[in-house]
Parts: C-alpha cells; structure tokens; sequence
C-alpha cells in the first residue's frame, strides 16, 4: 500500500524528469554531431529573367536525408545515455522533504523502444519593406518507457532546432503603406 500511494508516485515524476534531461540530451548531441547544413543544401531559389524572385523549391531528398540522419543518430544517443539508467537518493523515496536528494543511489531502468521522428518546417517573417527571414526548423519527438515493477509510464518530447536561415532581399516598392493590423 505504502509503495503505490507514496512511493511510485515519487519514483514516476522524478524518473520522468530524468528521462527528459535524458532526451534533450540525446538531442542536443544529435544536432551537435551533425555536418553543418547551408540554406542551399535545403533550398533552391530561382529568378526571373528581371532577377526577382520566381520561387523557392525544397530538395525532397536532402530534407529526408536529414530528417532520416537525425532521427537515427537521436536513437543511438537515446540508447547510449538510457542504457546507464537513471539514478535517485533513496531517501527521495521516503517522501520526506528533509530526505530528498540524501542517501545512496539506486538504479531505475529506462527503456528506449519508443520512436524518434524529425519534421521539418519553415517561417517566412517580414524584416523590412522588401526583406523577408526564411527560417527552416526540424521538430525532434522522442519518447520512452519509464520501468516500474508495478507501472510503466510512457515519456514524450518534442524539441524545435532551427538548422538554418536565409534573408530575401526583394524589389523595393514604388509606395508603402504600413496599416494597423486592426483595423475597423
């Protein structure tokens, strides 16, 4: 009784604020462990015969390689830094405020079988009268599984990464009117 109304309790928050240092850690090092991507490895922008702007095209394959290199290196760190576990005091379990954070670690397993998944997505941003910031992002979700003898419980993150940006450079206009956005 006292293990399920006080301890796992304990044990579950804790662990899950563990496991979430331990993806955003996995994370980071993922991004970090990445070759350094240029705006023109993502993107191509192709002008008109009066040099403007005609459109911006995404390299499909690049994107996906990326997105596919990322996700499987953020999985092998995941493996990496969950297989040592996650360690608490155990006089945290007692639920006594005084105990907290004292007396010898134990070991609770984490279980990495969950998924890691990128996404990529983009903001176009207004920068002036005729300059626009192109922003490309990857979304990282990560999840696993906090291992109790009594419960599990599933752990979700989701980290945005910018990887690069580009400021377009249009026309300038002949007028320009700046409005109120509300206007009645």
């Amino acid at each position: 009784m006292y293990l399920s109304k006080v301890v796992n309790p304990i044990i579950l928050d804790y662990g899950e604020a563990q496991i979430n240092r331990l993806m955003v850690k996995s994370c980071n090092n993922a991004i970090m462990n990445m070759a350094t991507i240029s705006y023109d490895d993502i993107y191509s922008v192709n002008y008109g015969v009066d040099n403007n702007i005609t459109s911006i095209v995404a390299n499909a394959q690049t994107i996906n390689n990326i997105s596919n290199a990322l996700a499987i290196e953020t999985q092998r760190e995941l493996d990496i830094n969950a297989s040592l576990g996650i360690t608490m005091p155990i006089g945290t379990l007692s639920g006594i405020s005084f105990l907290s954070g004292r007396g010898s670690n134990i070991t609770l397993a984490v279980n990495p079988l969950g998924n890691v998944t990128c996404s990529f997505y983009t903001t176009f941003v207004s920068a002036g009268i005729n300059q626009t910031s192109h922003k490309i992002y990857v979304k990282i979700n990560t999840s696993a599984f906090l291992i109790l003898p009594f419960v599990t419980k599933k752990v979700t993150r989701s980290i945005d990464y910018l990887l690069c940006e580009c400021l377009i450079v249009g026309k300038i206009p002949d007028t320009y009117l700046n409005l109120p956005q509300n206007i009645y």
